[in-house]
């Protein structure tokens, strides 16, 4: 058993919680226990990751409002969340996060398989969509009737696949400090190119090129340094430790587990297509910028969960320990985070100076119910870390279903120009009453061993 799993316990996250530091000193010494201990090491790393990219997304969409129409914003925006949708709901990053850390000599072969596989299911995916225009074309996909502006769309769906799939491969291997810093420079690149493609090429193109031409330069490298360093050291650490999954194992906890994620993407990326497809560009340019707020504190919600995965699939013996303290660590963070953003970011939104007028009345609403929801969202997204652990792929994939259909049905029904908040309260809605129907079973995690074998020993198949 590897002490460095869970160096901070029960007792030392109530002390954090409730006691006042005696000193600098004692303040540098809970900082440095805290990073020591690799289950917050890494969410921090992830959530400053969330932190930077949020606030270099936020410039980037502020600047892409005053460089263009409201009507190539809305379009724009659109067009990148196909990409994005498409790209993001055919990757495999909780199936990296699982079995990774179990991975050892195996690992390089489980991170190209799994490139592969999700590449060229984007692309697929892609083509349908692209054909699927014919059927519901809408005016916020219009440019994607012209052949060169579709295989450059194909082009970006993969490119996003890859480079997304890349944090689930720093993130498995305890590395999590390097999606940060990989983000940030993206996040760089993008408002660069914004201000120069802004004067040297057609308004209408000019904020999807600069989204995703630094995808293309900064997923290369990253994979040279996945490859030739981080692999390969990760193997060394970790080849006495557990014994390989086979493929066998793998196919059958991704049987589940897939379907799962493409619940969960299709929560994140194709709610915002069909909203784009039910409202006016203009429309949708107020809800993407309340949409990406909300997706700031999806991702706090997500980060200690992905975490706690790949800690409890590294030391499965302690798995009660590690869900107890990530828990009480979620609900200390997000609390206070999602009441300031549910009360001060609609008066963010009303600066005219930054986002013109309209988005206070339109976007602000619908923000400060996705901020309500980010705390059963967290809740739910925890539970499911359990499940993965335990290979329960099947529960996890049904969990995931219901949040998605519920939210599909809000929308579906209830969402038009005038009536946008609907999407709020889809969200706060399902994500509450999921989140209070998983709480007792997470809650009894928290308390009772793992019904997994400890490290050394066989990985458990679905049940």
């Amino acid at each position: 058993m590897n002490p460095e799993v869970m160096g901070t316990g029960p007792q030392d996250i109530s002390s954090l919680l409730g006691a006042k530091p005696r000193s600098d000193a004692s303040r540098m010494d809970r900082l440095r226990g805290e990073l020591s201990n690799p289950l917050f090491r890494n969410a921090y790393a992830l959530m400053l990751n969330g932190g930077l990219t949020g606030v270099l997304g936020l410039g980037f969409w502020i600047a892409a409002k005053h460089f263009h129409s409201q009507d190539d914003f809305g379009r724009s925006a659109a067009e990148i969340q196909a990409i994005m949708g498409i790209g993001g709901v055919t990757i495999l990053n909780y199936m990296l996060l699982r079995f990774i850390p179990q991975a050892g000599p195996a690992t390089k072969r489980l991170v190209i398989a799994t490139y592969a596989v999700g590449a060229v299911a984007a692309l697929l995916l892609g083509v349908v969509f692209l054909v699927s225009l014919t059927w519901w074309s809408s005016p916020n996909f219009d440019a994607l009737t012209e052949p060169g502006t579709a295989a450059l769309f194909l082009v970006f769906i993969i490119a996003w696949n890859i480079f997304t799939q890349q944090d689930g491969v720093f993130t498995g291997l305890r590395r999590a400090g390097w999606v940060p810093a990989k983000n940030t420079v993206y996040g760089i690149l993008k408002l660069v190119l914004l201000a120069v493609l802004a004067w040297t090429i057609d308004p209408s193109t000019g904020i999807v090129l600069a989204t995703m031409i630094p995808v293309l330069l900064v997923v290369v490298p990253m994979d040279v340094k996945i490859f030739r360093r981080l692999v390969p050291e990760h193997v060394a650490l970790t080849r006495n430790r557990h014994r390989t999954p086979t493929p066998r194992e793998v196919g059958r906890y991704l049987a589940g587990d897939y379907v799962g994620t493409v619940f969960s993407h299709s929560t994140i990326n194709f709610i915002p297509l069909l909203v784009a497809a039910k409202v006016s560009p203009e429309t949708n340019g107020y809800f993407a910028m309340a949409w990406v707020f909300g997706l700031m504190l999806d991702l706090l919600a997500l980060n200690m969960a992905m975490s706690m995965t790949v800690e409890g699939s590294f030391d499965t013996a302690r798995l009660a320990e590690t869900t107890r303290a990530a828990l009480r660590r979620t609900v200390m963070l997000l609390v206070p985070i999602s009441v300031v953003v549910a009360f001060a970011g609609p008066w963010v939104l009303s600066w005219g100076i930054l986002f013109g007028g309209g988005f206070s009345e339109q976007a602000g609403p619908v923000l400060m119910l996705l901020a309500f929801a980010t705390l059963p969202k967290a809740i739910i997204e925890l539970y499911i870390g359990v499940l993965r652990v335990r290979s329960r792929t099947r529960l996890v994939a049904m969990v995931q279903g219901l949040r998605f259909a519920g939210v599909l049905a809000g929308v579906l029904v209830f969402v038009n120009d005038h009536r946008l908040i609907a999407v709020g309260w889809s969200v706060v809605i399902v994500q509450g009453v999921v989140a209070l129907a998983i709480l007792p079973p997470l809650l009894r995690a928290t308390r009772s061993g793992p019904r997994v074998p400890s490290q050394g020993g066989p990985v458990e198949g679905m049940s």
